[in-house]
């Protein structure tokens, strides 16, 4: 689950109970005052409480998703990785992706290359670990920290040819590619009475329709898709 963290830890014992297995905590600032001006609510510290909650319940590691704008939070990068010194959480920096409604620009973009050297910099035991065959970030771990660093590079470095991410969103619609525009229903079929392998056949053939890799960062900034809070984390 990806969760803005705000009530999480009150609910998160139950959503254990219920076999919630994993973790995505989204979180951009570390400093309250910049959190209230980037989400415009108060809420900083349930946030962080979440995150320990999650932690003292036996998620590991919790993932911590940062997404990383010039002139917002890029210089907050070393301080996310600070964290990771005493928490087994996996910090997952983002590079700034285009969506409706979030006024994307080139000049926000902080390219992993960019962060990876900042990181280097104040961090010279950083070292690289191994991905696993479908895995859509680069992972790293600086020697003696409890927890990891990512970095999920969908604006510089794609990762299309591996990555097995389907989304099924609130409204039935199922999208093979995150900044793909084109959705198929799931949910007419089903309402229509569809078998399991006549939704099978219409996954399928969604799947194989998905490209090797998306089109470039300009291109994918004027394709219209949808905001990010309408199709999930």
């Amino acid at each position: 689950m990806t969760t803005n963290g705000i009530v999480l830890a009150n609910k998160l014992p139950r959503l254990k109970e219920c076999g919630l297995g994993s973790i995505n905590v989204s979180l951009d600032t570390l400093l309250p005052a910049k959190f209230e001006f980037m989400t415009r609510r108060k809420g900083h510290e349930r946030v962080l409480k979440s995150i320990d909650a999650a932690i003292e319940l036996g998620y590991n590691p919790v993932k911590v998703n940062c997404v990383v704008m010039r002139g917002f939070n890029d210089d907050e990068i070393c301080d996310f990785v600070q964290l990771t010194q005493e928490k087994p959480i996996n910090v997952r920096f983002i590079e700034f992706m285009p969506f409706d409604g979030n006024i994307w620009n080139v000049k926000k973009l902080v390219p992993y290359a960019e962060m990876l050297d900042t990181v280097v910099k104040n961090f010279p035991k950083l070292e690289r670990i191994a991905d696993a065959p479908t895995e859509t970030a680069k992972n790293f771990r600086v020697d003696d920290h409890q927890g990891t660093v990512s970095f999920i590079t969908s604006m510089t470095e794609h990762f299309c040819a591996g990555c097995n991410r389907l989304r099924l969103l609130a409204d039935g619609n199922f999208k093979v590619c995150l900044f793909g525009p084109s959705e198929v229903s799931l949910r007419d079929p089903l309402r229509g009475g569809a078998s399991d392998d006549e939704l099978k056949y219409i996954i399928g053939a969604a799947v194989k329709k998905k490209k090797q890799a998306h089109t470039g960062i300009f291109d994918l900034a004027s394709t219209p898709n949808r905001p990010m809070i309408h199709i999930g984390g």
